[in-house]
Formats: C-alpha cells, structure tokens, sequence
C-alpha cells in the first residue's frame, strides 16, 4: 500500500527534477557562456570597443544581481509555480530587449534586464523549487540542475551563431527569446510546483528521509547571518566565482608566460569543463552522503592545490593539473554552496538567505580579476589567504554543528 501511494510522488519528482535541468539550461541567454558571442557583433554595431562593452556587461551584471534579495523575498512568499511565468516573461522580454539597444547606455540597461532576470530570477526560483522538493537526493538533484549549464553551453552558442552571421545579432537576441518561451513556458506551467505537501506529495521521490535531517523550522536571514555556515558558505561562493573568474579570465596569459602556446592553452579549457562536469556529478553523491561541509572543503583542496600548481609548476601534465583542479574547485563549490544552504538554514526563509549571498558571490566575481591589478602573485597569495579564511570557518562550523554565534 505504501508503495502505491508513493508512485505519485516518484513521478512528480522526477519530472520536477527535469524541469529543474531545463530551467537552468534556459537561463543561457542571461550566462557568460551565452553572451560571449554577442559581443564582438554588439561591439562593431554600436561603434564601442570590446573593452568598453565588457565594462558595460560587469556593471549591469553587479547591478543585476541586486535584484536577487528581492526575487528571493517573492520565492518564499508564492512559490515557485507562482513566479515562473513572470520570470520566463522577464526573460524573453530580455532578450527582445537586448535586439533594440542603440548606444551604450540602453546596452547597459540590456544586460542588467538580462542578468536580474535570468541569473537572480530563473536560476534562484528554479534551484529554490529543487531545494523544496529534495532533501536526501537534493545533492544529486541540484548536480544534474546545474548539468543544464554545460548543456547550455553546448548547445546555444552553436545554435545562434549561424543566425548572427546570416541575419544579424539582433534577429539572434529575437530568435533566443521565443526559444525560452517556446520551451519554459510549457515546461514550467506544467512541472514546476511549491512545496511537495501543498498537493499531497513527499519529497525525495516518495522514499523515507534517512541519515541526516533538515531543519524543521529554518532560520531567518537574520538569524542565519549570525552563524559561522553563513559566513562559511559566504567565502565558498566568492571563492568559486571571484578566484574562477579572475583565473579563467587569466588563463591564457599566465600559459602563455608558462611557455604554452594559445592553441594548447585553450585546448585546456576543455579539460577544465570536463574535470567541472565530472566533479557536479561526483560532489552532488557526495553530498548527500556526507553532507555539504566536508564536500566544501574538499573543493577547498582543489582550490588550492590549483593556485600553487599555477604558481610554482604550471605546465605539470602540460598545464593539465592545474586546469583539471580548477575545474573541479568549480563544480564542487557550486554543489556544496547551491545544496548547503537548505541543509543549513531549512526551507521556510531561504529564497532570502539564498538572495543575498547571489549578490556576496557575484560582487566576488567582479572583484576577483582586480587582484591581478597588482601582480599575478599578489592575487595568488589573497586567493590562498582567502581559501584559509573558509576552511577555518568549515572546520569551526562542523565543531559547533551549525548553532548560531
């Protein structure tokens, strides 16, 4: 009988947990990876330079992202079934803006429009519905969500390139947004749901919760402030954005100085995609296995371990050390930041708690390339210092169990 009755729930999870795949692989248009090509076209249309262009892109993103607090208030209160149409709406309507830009400063507003509704919208309503629905298996969830991020990348960037060569970028931005509203509108009115219990559901698929447990009640944003895991998984998402980001940014002129040519220097962003995949799927069973504050300092390891490889030995395995473990810094701090948060804080609050640290994390990504306004070892040296910081703050939290200070 137990059985029968948890074949609605099995079913509805699963197709959650597509849904949940396909919401982060429509955020595209809105990631790094999806507005890459765009940017020369942009560029050499409006008359700017790349450079200017990628200022616009930082700023509209920093601003963007400050919508995130918000949108997380607004997941808590409705739901996520509640916000996906407006949220698909915000970003088609995005993307149709982006095709009308004429100068730089209305190129601003697009890319802030752009970032606010897909990376602070979709993502953070998406990954709230997974964190709703999955508690024993929301490691692995959570892992096979972010897998859309590479599908992403795979399949877009391909995808509108021969229309910005044939028709345009313009008619590109047009084509992305009846894309994202061909495929989220039916998939989100159709799959995405609030809490499991409101329609006689349990989470996990329908199977008994076993190991560890959530908190019942969750913590306010307040309340989560003043405990060490906030400021621990605070340090992780800055580190996996900031360090990535001014790392990859610099990816190739550090080879380069190595001694690789560009060719083989980009070649090994491949292997740091692939070690990246490996790793989401890898650190999203561990997770659920041991927890999401071992996992992180396991990616803590990586981190460092990548930094001083860069630093002292960077063509070890013809540069592939250092990239794989770049790679796998990624993946794994994106699944223990991303699943983390719901083990820690609970439910009740966390689109909030979840808001704020999308703004910590970003603002690290556009302040970790200014370290190399120094010097590469400079920046070197305050990664390191600042992987330290999160891994004393790891240690003393699983010491304390995650009780508030």
């Amino acid at each position: 009988m137990a059985t029968d009755q948890s074949k609605p729930s099995a079913r509805r999870g699963m197709f959650v947990a597509i849904a949940s795949l396909i919401g982060v692989f429509a955020t595209t248009p809105g990631q790094t990876v999806g507005v890459s090509a765009f940017i020369d076209p942009i560029a050499s249309d409006l008359g700017l330079d790349r450079g200017q262009v990628l200022i616009l892109y930082s700023l509209g993103t920093f601003l963007g992202i400050l919508t995130a607090p918000l949108i997380g208030r607004l997941v808590d209160r409705f739901g996520p079934r509640r916000l996906i149409v407006p949220v698909v709406a915000a970003v088609a309507g995005a993307c149709a803006v982006m095709s009308m830009i004429g100068n730089a400063w209305s190129l601003g507003l697009g890319f802030l429009v752009l970032r606010a509704s897909a990376i602070a919208g979709l993502s953070l309503v998406t990954m709230q519905m997974v964190n709703l629905w999955f508690d024993r298996f929301r490691g692995r969830i959570t892992a096979l969500a972010m897998m859309g991020l590479a599908l992403g990348g795979l399949v877009i960037p391909p995808l509108v390139e021969p229309i910005i060569q044939s028709d345009g970028w313009r008619t590109a931005y047009l084509a992305l947004a009846g894309g994202v509203l061909a495929i989220m509108l039916p998939v989100g009115l159709a799959f995405y749901r609030n809490k499991p219990e409101d329609n006689g559901n349990t989470r996990d698929f329908g199977r008994p919760r076993g190991g560890r447990a959530m908190p019942a009640i969750g913590f306010t944003l307040a309340e989560s402030v003043r405990t060490v895991a906030f400021w621990y998984f605070g340090f992780i998402t800055v580190l996996s954005n900031g360090v990535g980001t001014a790392l990859m940014l610099d990816h190739v002129r550090a080879m380069g100085e190595a001694g690789l040519a560009r060719d083989s220097a980009i070649h090994l962003l491949g292997a740091m995609t692939l070690a990246q995949a490996i790793a989401t799927l890898c650190s999203g069973a561990l997770v659920d296995r041991l927890g999401a504050r071992p996992v992180g300092l396991l990616g803590l390891c990586f981190l460092a371990f990548s930094i001083i490889c860069l630093w002292t030995r960077p063509t070890l395995g013809g540069g592939t050390a250092y990239a794989a473990t770049l790679g796998a810094m990624i993946g794994t701090l994106q699944i223990v930041y991303s699943a983390g948060l719901a083990e820690s804080f609970g439910l009740r609050h966390l689109g909030s708690i979840r808001g704020t640290l999308f703004v910590i994390g970003v603002s690290g990504a556009a302040a970790g390339p200014l370290a190399f306004l120094w010097s590469p070892p400079t920046a070197y040296t305050v990664f390191l210092g600042f992987a330290v910081v999160a891994a004393t703050l790891g240690f003393v939290d699983m010491r304390s169990g995650g009780k508030k200070k």
